[in-house]
């Protein structure tokens, strides 16, 4: 055996020679584009694990070899499925209609490939272990030279893409030690089989006729990656796409999720060279203030997102970053890992190391990189934050230092007086950094500053940056400032810094520091779009102003994500924070799918009756993290259709766009937000000694400060009405408390109220002259009720429209599980249809008679068998009756 492996590694030489070798060597190339014969392989590569199972592989014979032969392919029959990774990482996995899929695999360009598949299979069946073993030693040579010389080009790849290609990569090359054998013993083993005269010739034959095949198959991957690169030249394709996502952070990565999950076209460019680099530097000191609390009593993983304020909306619990760090408050460095990982895991699209300089639009988006790359696409979504630091227009301010380049060394700030100019999260962050080496710090704005666990505004100021106010109350020479900044001298290595106070009665003072910081967040940097597509900017310029849909108010088919978001709720809710935006991402993805798809925004079916409508409810409101984090700004939608069926319940929809879109259309459909009584909390000068109401004080359930769902029921964009389930301690609606009132609220919606002259007109009240006459004079006067020209004319008493009005409309749907109400006789008093002294006389009458007291009273026509039959119907409960038009209650 051992002058065949000879002779196979002098074949193994030879072969190393070939054209496609020197290709992928070519680093004049695009390492994609050297990549790009992938497809044409899939024949072999995918048909390989068969060969190992069912030709290679033989489980009844006690050979040695055989044996051998048969462990060599359990390691080597799974290596398909890296393959079919690498192909989407590559995006090389384009959707394709099934017959074209056909078309290719059995077509031309992979006619060389299916003759390897055959010949291999045709040596190794029925063959003896040795003749196998010599088959398999081609393959692994063969595989060993390939694998050698396509790893160092998906290295390439991984370095600008930071993707691991498991396939192309070095985990495969690995994997090919070039040999049967697994161990000296089992290559000592080999070497030292004997073959007989016949054998040998046999043997030789089978080396040459397999390296011949490889070989053909080799040179059909160099013409068919030869001519992508072609394509790639004619047509430019793969840089053109429906839709480009500048940005590579958790809100590039997240719609980029989205897109990937229904195969759409798309692209991220990335300026830094991993996803997520924003997070390398900010916050300053590598602490985020969004919490990530891993355990909560709960298991289901949507009501969990309440509090995990960091994790990107997916399918996967491996993607969740509570599996990435244990602190409350991580570190920056552990979301930047986890944002890698997300990117990987689900094999997006990002181009890394491609820095925008410039965008343009004619009819298409084009994008130019630092690099002079150049990007088309119909659509464009910038995910890149607000990345400029916001420099207040005060005069002196260039002599300052700021939050994106100060020094975060303490030391740095040894008994120097400083001030800092802003009052939000980075100031405070700033200030606590220093409050143990600075002489004194002041902190500047003109308004007070805001907690956040007042305004429940997570950007305002949190308790985690918030020492500072001890210091200050405490008389630790530090102070907080309510005052505009008039002008900043700076002489002698100090500055003067002129202040006008906003609550001192006028004054105005001028005070001396060492160093002065500004903290006044962040802008967008509109700077790369030139004329053609300029995006209006709003809120002192620092945000691109967006329709409800988040596109540009004035250029058509470029959409903001993530930070950019916050523009339509800021300092109000949480579109600033990924824990806001991870929904109103998926929210424009479904817009995005609706607008140029056609597809139908996602919704659920669900009956219309009272009992299902508030148990779906309050399912969602229990579990809903989408509602939980943007209180009042998301809800669900339910569409009750005209023509009955059932209804369709919607969730997560930005509240404007309800307002805004189609949707406001509807002639009946509800909104279903979970809110705090904001007005109630703000009225209070404690937040944390706001008076609640008792949770049994239903009628006052709109009173509810604490966090609680909200059901409003519109009429093509007009509220018609709303109910408050009152607020739970717990955040848990589950009680009778909370079922009840709703349960009650959707029976009274749902009853089929018809208008007042259509009740009248059954109840025999009126006749259908009367109507069409008072429905005439109404028309002239718009202004004025039917109720009221009807009894102007005399037609009908105010008692009984009111009666019809109390009772017809908001019971007619309760029946016997609501109330029963007293004898008939009531019923028309109070309605004023017959007097209570009518009523006595006919139940006296009808103390000696068989007769009922509505056949009485209508005997004596001081009512119509109608009226009763419709008072009954509608009102009273009958206990038994077979014509209910002459029924009572005794």
């Amino acid at each position: 055996m051992k002058d065949i492996l000879a002779y196979i590694d002098e074949k193994k030489h030879q072969f190393a020679t070939l054209p496609f070798f020197d290709f992928l060597k070519d680093k004049t190339i695009d390492p994609k584009l050297r990549l790009s014969f992938a497809p044409c392989a899939a024949p072999f590569i995918m048909s390989f694990g068969e060969l190992n199972k069912c030709i290679l592989r033989d489980e009844s014979t006690d050979d040695e070899l055989q044996h051998l032969i048969n462990k060599h392919t359990y390691e080597d029959d799974h290596h398909w499925v890296w393959f079919l990774g690498d192909l989407r990482k590559l995006g090389l996995d384009k959707s394709m209609r099934f017959t074209d899929v056909l078309r290719f695999v059995w077509g031309r360009e992979t006619q060389r490939t299916r003759r390897l598949c055959r010949k291999l299979v045709e040596c190794a069946s029925n063959a003896t272990p040795i003749q196998k073993l010599i088959v398999i030693e081609v393959i692994e040579a063969t595989a060993q030279i390939s694998a050698s010389h396509i790893a160092p080009v998906a290295k390439e790849l991984e370095s600008s893409t930071k993707k691991t290609y498991r396939y192309f990569g070095d985990q495969h090359l690995e994997a090919e030690s070039g040999h049967a054998a697994d161990s000296t013993e089992s290559e000592f083993f080999i070497q030292n089989l004997k073959l007989s005269d016949r054998e040998l010739t046999q043997a030789y034959a089978v080396v040459d006729e397999v390296f011949d095949v490889f070989t053909e198959f080799t040179n059909e991957l160099l013409m068919y990656a030869r001519e992508q690169s072609h394509k790639r030249m004619v047509e430019n394709s793969p840089d053109e796409h429906d839709y480009l996502i500048i940005g590579a952070g958790p809100a590039g990565l997240q719609l980029g999720y989205f897109l990937e999950k229904t195969g759409r076209d798309y692209k991220i460019l990335e300026a830094g060279n991993a996803a997520g680099t924003f997070f390398k530097e900010y916050p300053r000191h590598n602490k985020l203030i969004s919490i990530n609390k891993r355990y909560t009593g709960y298991d289901d993983t949507e009501i969990n997102l309440r509090w995990d304020w960091n994790s990107l909306l997916s399918d996967s619990k491996d993607m969740l970053f509570k599996n990435y760090s244990k602190e409350y408050f991580p570190n920056t460095s552990d979301f930047v890992k986890y944002l890698g990982d997300f990117s990987e895991y689900f094999n997006l699209n990002i181009t890394y190391n491609c820095k925008v300089t410039q965008i343009r639009k004619n009819k298409r988006f084009i994008v130019k990189d630092s690099q002079g790359n150049i990007y088309k696409a119909k659509r464009l979504i910038v995910a890149s934050g607000t990345s400029k630091p916001y420099i207040p227009d005060i005069p002196g301010i260039e002599y300052t230092e700021n939050y994106a380049n100060v020094s975060v060394d303490p030391d740095d700030f040894a008994n120097q007086r400083v001030l800092i100019i802003g009052k939000g999260n980075s100031g405070f962050e700033t200030a606590d950094n220093l409050v143990g080496t600075a002489s004194l710090i002041h902190i500047a704005s003109p308004n007070p500053i805001s907690m956040a666990w007042k305004t429940k505004y997570v950007g305002h100021l949190r308790a985690i940056n918030n020492n500072l106010l001890d210091t200050y109350q405490l008389k630790s020479q530090n102070v907080l400032l309510d005052a505009f900044i008039e002008r900043i001298d700076y002489s002698n290595g100090e500055f003067v810094v002129d202040f006008d106070y906003t609550h001192a009665d006028g004054e105005k003072e001028s005070l001396v520091y060492d160093r002065v910081i500004v903290c006044a967040g962040f802008q967008f940097d509109d700077s790369i779009f030139d004329d053609s597509c300029k995006p209006e900017l709003t809120i002192n310029q620092r945000f691109p102003n967006q329709t409800c849909e988040w596109e540009s108010s004035n250029i058509p088919e470029l959409y903001f994500a993530g930070v950019l978001m916050h523009m339509r709720d800021f300092k109000k809710k949480q579109s600033g924070f990924i824990h806001g935006f991870r929904y109103n991402i998926r929210a424009l993805h479904h817009i995005l799918e609706k607008k140029y798809y056609n597809q139908s925004l996602p919704y659920k079916v669900c009956d219309i009756n009272p009992t299902s409508m508030t148990d779906i409810i309050l399912e969602r409101v229990n579990r809903s993290s989408g509602l939980w984090q943007q209180t009042g700004y998301l809800c669900d939608v339910i569409n009750i259709p005209d023509n009955g069926g059932s209804a369709q319940y919607l969730q997560d929809i930005p509240v404007d766009y309800v307002q805004d879109s189609d949707l406001n259309q509807n002639d009946h459909y509800y909104t279903i937000t979970l809110e705090f009584g904001l007005d109630i909390i703000n009225a209070s000068p404690d937040p944390f000694a706001v008076e609640r109401i008792h949770k049994d004080d239903l009628k006052r359930a709109e009173l509810s400060s604490g966090i609680h769902p909200i059901i409003r029921r519109y009429c093509k964009g007009i509220l018609v009405s709303e109910h408050h389930v009152i607020e739970d301690i717990a955040s848990e609606w589950k009680e009778d408390v909370h079922v009840q009132p709703l349960l009650k609220f959707f029976t009274e919606q749902l009853a089929p109220s018809q208008p007042i002259g259509r009740h009248l007109l059954d109840a025999g009240l009126l006749t259908s002259e009367q109507l069409e006459a008072a429905l005439a004079e109404q028309e002239m006067t718009d202004s004025v009720r039917l109720g009221e020209i009807l009894q102007s004319q005399g037609l009908v008493k105010e008692r009984t429209i009111q009666f019809v009005l109390d009772r017809v409309n908001s019971n007619w749907a309760n029946g016997q599980n609501i109330e029963v109400y007293a004898q008939l006789g009531e019923h028309l008093v109070e309605a004023g249809l017959v007097s209570q002294t009518q009523v006595d006389q006919a139940l006296q009458e009808q103390l000696t008679s068989d007769q009922r007291l509505g056949e009485i009273l209508a005997s004596h026509g001081w009512i119509t068998p109608k009226t009763v039959e419709y008072i009954m119907k509608y009102v009273s409960v009958a206990e038994t009756t077979t014509e209910p038009e002459v029924a009572i209650l005794n």
